[in-house]
């Protein structure tokens, strides 16, 4: 029991770190080129290493490979449906999409060409859906089908709320109206139904088959 929950505790702060590069900026702690340099690529390779090292674990639910493999394809599987939800209001004058490119520059530390940047920022994009998706696996203890998908939904809104209350708005220079409320909070609505229906598909059908077994044979 020990062994997994700091198991978890560890999946979680790795995966979160993608968050904390951008989170860091907002706060004045570290600016995101050093970290995403020197803490970000080593976080990421730990994952792998902790997914590869637990791929033979027998509890499907309980191992970290299950979190971090499953958790990062249906986390990059839900920012595709974010972003397409999102698409039909940026064709129409929304900026929904305007951060990426300062990701991309924050990334660099420095002015670059704009197709560098564009590919930085898309990639970290990419990568904080993917960090959501392990993050949410990692913090459920009875991963059956109903958890995995109302949990995702009320997770992304969680962080959707959390989004809200840090300088993230000002400082990429978004007008913090109902409009932008409305699409951000129903694009994370998105994001979470579609990553409860990964999980739920994925994940849930280990919790059914493990649920079914005698006790002597688990």
């Amino acid at each position: 029991m020990h062994r997994t929950f700091y198991l978890r505790a560890t999946v979680f702060t790795l995966a979160f770190l993608s968050f904390a590069c951008l989170l860091g900026q907002f706060l004045g702690f570290w600016n995101m080129h050093l970290f995403g340099c020197w803490v970000l690529p080593p976080a990421t390779v730990l994952l792998a290493l902790i997914a590869y090292l637990t791929r033979k674990d027998g509890d499907k639910n309980s191992s970290a490979h299950t979190w971090i493999v499953q958790g990062a394809l249906g986390g990059i599987v839900a920012a595709v449906a974010y972003d397409l939800y999102r698409l039909p209001f940026v064709l129409n004058g929304a900026p929904l999409f305007k951060v990426f490119p300062k990701f991309g520059q924050l990334l660099l530390g420095a002015d670059g060409p704009m197709w560098l940047a564009q590919l930085l920022g898309w990639s970290y994009h990419f990568s904080n859906g993917a960090a959501l998706g392990i993050m949410f696996l990692a913090i459920v203890i009875r991963p059956n089908p109903r958890i995995l998908f109302w949990g995702a939904v009320a997770w992304a809104l969680f962080i959707e709320l959390m989004l809200l209350l840090t300088p993230y708005p000002s400082f990429f220079g978004l007008k913090l109206d109902g409009r932008f409320i409305f699409l951000t909070v129903s694009a994370h609505l998105v994001f979470g139904v579609v990553l409860g229906f990964w999980c739920r598909q994925r994940v849930g059908k280990w919790s059914l088959a493990s649920a079914r077994l005698p006790a002597a044979h688990r």
